[in-house]
């Protein structure tokens, strides 16, 4: 019987880590959303994109940002906004100090990969 309780507590544990590790990985992936939303912000103030994207821009962090809440609503949102402004100041800053990575194309690329994950979220949401 103890043998059967153990491994039942193993089974436990294995499943509340990969719940955490899950959480953790939604967390993450979130935060690089963030990052790119505010590089595409940033770039909107220094005229390296059009003022057209901007409202897409925000269009598409909103669903991603729900998509994320949705599927784990502990998820702390100030954090990884705050850790999103670090990590975009660190990569402006690296862009811009080697001068070997075009300005323009780096706020594109980030856009770009708004668009496609609310893109993916879009498809993936089935009509009723």
């Amino acid at each position: 019987m103890l043998r059967g309780a153990g491994g039942w507590l193993l089974v436990g544990c294995v499943v509340l880590v990969a719940h955490g590790a899950q959480a953790a990985n939604l967390s993450v992936s979130l935060r690089n959303f963030y990052t790119e939303y505010e590089v595409v912000k940033q770039c909107l103030v220094q005229a390296q994109l059009p003022p057209d994207d901007a409202e897409t821009a925000k269009a598409a962090i909103g669903k991603i940002e729900t998509h994320y809440l949705q599927r784990d609503a502990s998820i702390n949102k100030d954090r990884l906004l705050k850790e999103a402004v670090a990590n975009k100041d660190q990569g402006l800053k690296m862009v811009t100090a080697t001068r070997k990575v075009d300005l323009r194309q780096y706020c594109r690329v980030s856009l770009n990969e708004l668009l496609t994950k609310a893109e993916e979220i879009g498809a993936s949401v089935k009509p009723q």
